[in-house]
């Protein structure tokens, strides 16, 4: 099964860090939507001091486990 992980990538002056999300989605448009609704919040909350703000879903393969 393929999972998406939302990451935002966000500079504040020259002060750069990567966010991850604690969620992940089964699809890439949950993952995209939760991008744009947190990348809307931070600008919200930042009031014009974020420089850079870049998001993108990660995809990763894992292994279902099967509970007996």
């Amino acid at each position: 099964m393929t999972i998406f992980i939302p990451v935002l990538w966000v500079c504040v002056a020259l002060n750069c860090e990567f966010m991850q999300s604690i969620a992940y989605f089964k699809n890439v448009e949950q993952c995209e939507q939760s991008i744009e609704d947190q990348k809307a919040h931070m600008i919200k909350i930042s009031r014009g001091t974020i420089t850079q703000l870049e998001g993108t879903c990660v995809s990763a393969k894992i292994k279902e486990e099967r509970w007996i």
